[in-house]
């Protein structure tokens, strides 16, 4: 898995899903990420687009991942 360092914030990613669970949220929100903040090897993403729906309105959805060891996704590209 590819590392993300302080300097990739407000960069686009492009992850994998590699779980069920991460397959299922590359599904729902697409594999292209912007990378928020990075504390250490964690990492806030956004996704690309409003996806997320709350009381009738889209919001982007938001996630931490690893960007080491995360069960989940895999980071096959930094700024897509």
């Amino acid at each position: 898995m590819m590392t993300i360092k302080q300097t990739d914030a407000g960069k686009w990613i492009r992850l994998k899903g590699i779980s069920g669970h991460g397959k299922n949220r590359i599904r729902e929100h697409g594999d292209l990420w912007l990378v928020e903040h990075v504390d250490g090897s964690r990492v806030m993403l956004r996704s690309r687009n409003k996806t997320f729906k709350i009381g009738g309105e889209f919001h982007h959805d938001g996630r931490w991942i690893s960007s080491s060891t995360d069960k989940n996704f895999e980071i096959v590209e930094i700024n897509a």
